[in-house]
């Protein structure tokens, strides 16, 4: 049909309800559910919620947005061309993003077609964002085929973009320009980048699977009598033992279609350790991040005997309110993640913490300070840190900036939280939440007393911003007028004046960001008032002590052979100190009798390098993850990677059948 024709059927049906055989079946059924929602014709523009809400959806759907950014940044040029805009919308029809010809942002503004407009049918009738997700398949609606009068002036073509794991619908993709720029093909390319983000989101949910697995093999020796689970963000079990598996199942009465693990997928990560203490009574919960964001957890059902070290360090995760009990260390005492040594006393006696149970303490935690350069930059740090002047610590990426700045906070005296800040992950739309926080009833779904924003936490402590050098240029305005006034104002909120020390990172070079107009050279100069280098691993003097403090850190247990450390300390260490403790555990989860030996020897061998994964933690990686897709059919799993299925079972910790 024609738009004259369907001009004409659309005011058939608005009067009598009549609808012609001729009109596209989607569009005939949308005008029906249109009118069941009660959507007046007359309605010229779509529900615009308040910038609150706007803000609060877009932090909720922030995976979606990162997903789909490059695309729509493509956008920008092609469609201004071809006189349209691309959308991207939550799972509701909210508009979150949105790029392309400047001028029909512009004229979208009429109809409410921005951020923060409502798109569903219930909304504004039919139209392709709204009759996409009714639908659930890709829709191209034009002119007079869209219900309400005042939008039929546009023209749009929408998919919507789906979960590559469970297939749920994440939010939707539309192309829109006015009704005389219609183009067939816009619903084609439409699908094309629905495609393109939905294997971004894909390639992301490998990559936290990948992360979940290599933190359960660093940590595996620590369970090993023990049955476990790892469930991804998506609350899907990549790996467990059937006794783990049958255990949730019973405790959360499932029938087994569905894992009683998924109902996670819908919490706040803050919510996991009650919400799995609640499915698996008596568990211990690791939870996994990556760059501040929740991807996983690994649950600990522990062998009937009576807790290690380990599992009750593993529980106090779980209750934060338990380290509060714990007395406040001293602080004329230096931190225990620091350990001083001069030259003599290091050939005397290692400078390692005393031997202890089998506990895992946090790798963010060991520092070791014995070479005479690293002493040198921590007795500045220690000097400024007293005054409370603000400290820049550069180096390469893995030599321990995050330690020392945590150092540099003990040193200080004060009495606040060390709050880091990853400056690379924080999304320009989320800056000013993340950083200031939001008052109670600030907006809908806001949590109830509010919340105080990164830069409130730090109120009296320290504010660590790490890969400062990576700060989008948003970021570095914000920064700068908080540093100008040490003010900030959450949203919906009044201002308040906070005391801060500010210690920054970074491992890339700021005077060239500064002249490429990266960053900005009056906000170096506030940063870098001491300014310090952390050398690389290779240079240092005090590598064999380095190597004891971590290996006693991961397998107290374990010793590490002369032959062993020389092949240690002939590696370049392109990875620093974070590389080396990737080489150690895997050391200690070899299961070598003798430690040290040639199989060791070979092991540290596998590695390439310039690179931290050996190939035998790989191979079992790759088999943990075919595994996890397989629902545990090792055959399958067997099969897939063209390997017997002894192997499978050997890297399952099975006994072969």
């Amino acid at each position: 049909m024609d738009q004259r024709d369907v001009r004409a059927a659309w005011e058939r049906f608005v009067e009598r309800g009549a609808l012609p055989n001729e009109l596209r079946t989607h569009v005939a059924n949308s005008w029906q559910r249109s009118r069941g929602h009660q959507v007046a014709i007359d309605r010229d523009k779509a529900p615009l919620v308040a910038e609150a809400e706007l803000f609060r959806q877009r932090a909720k759907h922030v995976s979606l947005r990162h997903a789909a950014r490059n695309a729509l940044e493509s956008s920008r040029t092609f469609l201004s061309d071809a006189h349209s805009i691309m959308i991207l919308t939550d799972p509701s029809g909210l508009i979150i993003d949105t790029e392309g010809d400047a001028r029909v942002i512009d004229a979208g503004r009429a109809v409410h077609l921005e951020h923060g407009g409502r798109w569903s049918e219930a909304d504004i009738g039919t139209n392709a964002i709204g009759t996409a997700m009714a639908e659930a398949r890709p829709v191209q609606i034009h002119g007079a085929e869209h219900f309400c009068a005042e939008v039929q002036r546009w023209t749009c073509a929408a998919v919507p973009v789906r979960d590559p794991v469970d297939g749920e619908v994440l939010g939707i993709v539309d192309i829109s320009g006015p009704a005389t720029t219609f183009n067939p093909h816009s619903l084609a390319l439409a699908v094309c980048v629905g495609q393109q983000v939905e294997s971004v989101l894909a390639r992301a949910i490998k990559e936290d699977h990948e992360r979940l697995l290599q933190h359960y093999l660093a940590k595996r020796a620590l369970w090993a009598a023990d049955d476990c689970l790892l469930i991804d963000r998506r609350g899907t079990i990549l790996h467990g033992s059937e006794l783990a598996r049958k255990a949730i199942r019973d405790n959360a009465r499932s029938d087994g279609h569905d894992p009683p693990t998924r109902i996670l997928k819908r919490l706040d990560f803050s919510e996991w350790p009650a919400k799995l203490k609640e499915l698996i009574p008596g568990a211990s919960i690791d939870l996994v991040a990556h760059d501040d964001t929740g991807i996983g957890a690994v649950v600990v059902l522990h062998a009937r005997r009576r807790l290690t070290a380990a599992d009750r360090g593993l529980q106090k995760q779980d209750h934060p309110a338990d380290l509060r009990k714990q007395p406040a260390p001293t602080r004329s005492l230096p931190p225990p993640s620091l350990r001083f040594c001069d030259e003599t006393s290091a050939l005397r006696q290692p400078c390692v913490p005393p031997r202890r149970s089998r506990s895992l303490p946090s790798p963010a935690t060991s520092f070791v300070a014995a070479d005479p350069a690293v002493q040198a930059v921590v007795r500045r740090v220690e000097v400024a840190a007293a005054r409370q002047m603000p400290i820049l610590i550069r180096g390469e990426t893995g030599t321990g900036k995050e330690q020392l700045a945590r150092h540099a906070h003990a040193a200080s005296g004060r009495s606040g939280a060390f709050v880091p800040v990853n400056c690379a992950a924080l999304p320009d739309s989320l800056i000013e939440a993340e950083l200031f926080g939001y008052a109670e009833g600030a907006f809908t779904g806001a949590r109830r007393g509010g919340a105080p924003g990164l830069v409130q936490e730090a109120d009296g402590g320290t504010l660590f911003l790490d890969e400062i050098g990576d700060m989008p240029v948003a970021l570095q305005a914000v920064l700068l007028r908080l540093i100008d006034d040490w003010t900030v104002r959450p949203v919906g909120g009044a201002r308040k004046r906070v005391d801060i020390f500010l210690v920054s990172a970074t491992n890339a070079g700021l005077e060239a960001a500064v002249a490429e107009g990266r960053f900005r050279s009056d906000l170096l100069y506030r940063l870098n008032t001491l300014e310090v280098t952390l050398p690389r691993l290779r240079e240092r003097t005090d590598f064999e002590l380095v190597v004891r403090h971590l290996i006693d850190g991961i397998d107290p247990g374990c010793e590490i052979a002369p032959p062993t450390m020389a092949a240690l300390a002939s590696r370049p260490w392109p990875g620093n100190i974070r590389e080396l403790r990737n080489i150690l555990a895997r050391i200690a989860l070899a299961g070598d009798d003798e430690p040290g030996s040639s199989a060791i020897a070979d092991l540290i061998g596998q590695a390439p390098p310039a690179k931290s994964g050996s190939l035998q933690d790989m191979q079992l990686a790759s088999i943990l993850a075919v595994h996890a897709e397989t629902a545990g059919n090792v055959s399958e799993t067997a099969r897939r990677l063209g390997v017997s299925r002894n192997t499978v079972y050997r890297a399952l910790g099975q006994t072969p059948r």
